[in-house]
């Protein structure tokens, strides 16, 4: 995920690999095995610089692209475990800054579900998230906005509640709480943050909260969904005037994302899911567009198979 601008559409373009995700409520039977492919695109020409939007011409549009491989498998019906890895590139059309590209973050993700209780006319699912998060590689940080990643190594919890239908609508909620650690090595052995100077190569960042309210519908061939994600770093401070950003600042972003899947079968097979989304408003982020499409296969290593909804 990147440090700065591009910090938020990373969030989300994080979990958009397989038909099942780390994010959502869908879950695989004991044995079966969701691996896929993924390419995301995530793009921006105007961004906030602490609540004041800009356009700035000596980077113009700044672009990355993301190349994911992973799996979901099923360790029990009810509880499964995620792993991602990403490839990505940045881009921008102006000025003398060069792009980034390679290897970002390794994504580990445990994913369970406490409960399914009948309810009206539907089934009200409760269960969780357990992630983490470090480099694969020593890639610039403090480089915005064409850095690769955070450079920090995260463990994160998300809790997620949602009520589905008989008639295949459902409603969902999910928060999530980030814990990073401090940025080490960074390519400077001084530096100027939130009005004090710093003769350190190591620099603190804050946590980050995010919360996310959920609409779709789901059968056994689709999965359509629209959701509102509001990300907030707890602290940090504003990108100073005609300035890069830098890993320490306060970045809030409101976004609104679309997800469709498509699956070819009931159970086993070949599967694609795409992803989009817009950045509403925000604080030291790009005002991003932001997509992702994933091809997947499923299928068992044991066990009698097929998806559990």
């Amino acid at each position: 995920m990147t440090k700065c601008y591009l910090f938020i559409p990373m969030l989300l373009l994080s979990a958009a690999l397989s038909a099942q995700t780390p994010t959502d409520l869908q879950f695989l039977s004991s044995g079966d095995v969701c691996a896929g492919v993924g390419i995301g695109y995530d793009a921006w020409s105007k961004y906030w610089e602490g609540d004041v939007r800009r356009e700035n011409g000596n980077v113009g549009t700044v672009s990355r692209r993301q190349f994911s491989a992973g799996f979901m498998l099923g360790i029990v019906n009810r509880l499964n475990v995620h792993i991602r890895v990403p490839y990505i590139t940045t881009h921008a059309s102006q000025g003398t800054l060069n792009g980034q590209s390679g290897l970002q973050d390794l994504n580990l993700n445990l994913k369970g579900k406490f409960a399914e209780i009948r309810l009206g006319k539907g089934n009200l699912v409760l269960g969780g998230n357990l992630g983490f998060s470090t480099p694969l590689s020593k890639y610039l940080v403090d480089f915005a906005p064409l850095n690769l990643g955070f450079g920090t190594t995260n463990l994160s919890y998300r809790q997620m509640a949602a009520y589905q239908t008989d008639m295949g609508l459902y409603f969902g909620a999910r928060a999530n709480y980030t814990y990073r650690s401090n940025v080490p090595n960074i390519h400077r052995d001084f530096y100027y943050d939130q009005g004090n100077a710093y003769y350190l190569n190591e620099i603190n960042v804050d946590d980050v909260f995010d919360w996310t309210l959920a609409a779709g519908y789901t059968d056994a061939h689709i999965l359509a969904e629209i959701d509102f994600n509001a990300v907030n770093t707890l602290g940090g401070s504003d990108i100073r005037t005609w300035e890069p950003g830098f890993p320490s600042n306060d970045m809030d972003a409101a976004t609104l994302t679309g997800r469709f899947d498509y699956y070819f079968s009931k159970s086993k097979g070949l599967n694609f899911s795409v992803t989009g989304g817009y950045t509403l408003s925000g604080r030291n982020a790009g005002q991003s567009v932001f997509g992702n499409v994933g091809i997947n296969y499923l299928f068992s290593l044991w066990g009698k198979g097929g998806a559990v909804q």
